[in-house]
């Protein structure tokens, strides 16, 4: 991690001038197996293999070493003042950020604008100072914090103001970026105007999600029966992923020719084993391992209504697996009705039961989709990516 030289400019007074970019990364996560973090890490290396100046700050207790694919010179650490498990979801971690250093960090290190990914103390304290230093801000809309304020506290109150707080934090920012069009006309409606919101640039990594690592006993050896077909999840598993959902469809399926498979761990998984005590759990699977994982099954469900994007639905696509998804959130923009795979209604076990039997009907048909999902995926490689969200400029505020 970096040090800190003195700092020589004036107070409030950016050092940047100009036509130079250097951009300031502000999350609260970089280092988890989550979708927020893979997309961070990717497009900072993307960014970084470009050419580009491109720096991600965080506030970690506990830093460790920099995950595979970011470079030491492209993080900067501040120890935070406190830490707290965030209400409702005691796995993550909130730091309470030093505002003063990171404002004077923003103004020494000459940076012309900052990125936010979080908005936390972290992502609050960032656009404090990028406000007062007169420097443009981007936000990043990653997670829909309102639905998972509803689903884990069940309080209609709490998904209000949770709202009403993002609301006015994106409406401070010069742009905002979402992950779909669904997201982009609910912020419309929440009320942030539709000239500052773009959609951000996605990848995926077509090389190692890869048809061709298929594994005819990858499966097998993990208990599926023989000549099964593997319906495979994948991802983190928690309450706000709707796992109820696919345990009714599960249960109403019935079929002896099937196997279900759940990849990831996460706070639900106890649960989860209740519901579906024939399923096989993995647990989670990275890099060669998690595409075999991919590759191996025949079908990728994912009942999800949060999501923003889906990271893990790119990737079952790139690996050539159709994929059944919810009509709610980001997913169902990467999924062509019948073409790549079956869009089914939100919380509703027997639609996604339904689109499950239909996708799987017809062997014929399941391999054109196959091939089909491997399609939509091949032209979003993360250094076409990188450079389209390079190009991307926010308005100062």
């Amino acid at each position: 991690m970096s040090g800190e030289p003195p700092s020589t400019s004036g107070p409030d007074q950016p050092a940047a001038s100009g036509p130079v970019r250097r951009r300031a990364w502000f999350t609260d996560t970089f280092k988890d197996v989550n979708g927020v973090a893979k997309t961070i890490r990717n497009l900072t290396a993307a960014c970084a293999a470009a050419g580009h100046d491109l720096r991600i700050v965080t506030c970690l207790s506990h830093p460790g070493q920099p995950p595979t694919g970011c470079p030491a010179s492209t993080i900067k650490n501040f120890q935070p003042l406190g830490e707290f498990a965030m209400p409702a979801y005691r796995s993550q971690t909130l730091s309470i950020p030093p505002a003063h250093r990171i404002r004077d960090y923003l103004r020494r290190e000459n940076f012309s604008e900052v990125i936010l990914s979080t908005p936390g103390p972290v992502g609050l304290a960032a656009l404090a100072a990028a406000n007062r230093l007169g420097l443009p801000a981007t936000a990043i809309d990653h997670t829909d914090f309102p639905q998972y304020a509803r689903i884990l506290t069940g309080s209609a109150f709490l998904e209000s103001l949770t709202t009403r707080y993002l609301r006015w934090f994106y409406s401070r920012c010069g742009l905002l970026l979402v992950n779909s069009a669904h997201y982009r006309q609910l912020w419309i409606e929440r009320g942030i105007a539709p000239g500052k919101i773009q959609l951000l640039p996605r990848g995926v990594d077509t090389e190692r999600f890869h048809p061709a690592r298929r594994d005819t006993g990858f499966w097998m050896r993990r208990g599926a029966p023989g000549n099964s077909k593997v319906l495979l999840y994948a991802g983190r598993i928690s309450k706000e992923k709707n796992f109820e959902v696919l345990a009714a469809a599960w249960a109403a399926i019935r079929n002896p020719q099937l196997a279900l498979a759940i990849v990831g761990d996460g706070p639900h998984l106890p649960r989860l084993r209740e519901l579906l005590p024939g399923a096989l759990f993995t647990g989670c699977l990275e890099g060669d391992e998690l595409a075999t994982a991919y590759a191996s099954a025949d079908c990728f469900v994912f009942p999800s209504t949060t999501d923003t994007f889906g990271n893990v639905v790119a990737e079952a696509l790139s690996s050539g697996l159709p994929a059944v998804v919810s009509d709610q959130g980001g997913p169902k923009d990467l999924v062509l009705e019948g073409l790549t795979g079956r869009i089914t209604r939100a919380n509703n076990a027997e639609s996604f039961a339904h689109g499950i039997s239909r996708l799987l009907a017809d062997p014929a048909q399941l391999t054109q989709m196959s091939q089909h999902a491997r399609a939509s995926m091949q032209n979003r490689s993360w250094s076409a990516a990188g450079r389209a969200f390079w190009e991307l400029s926010p308005a100062a505020t």
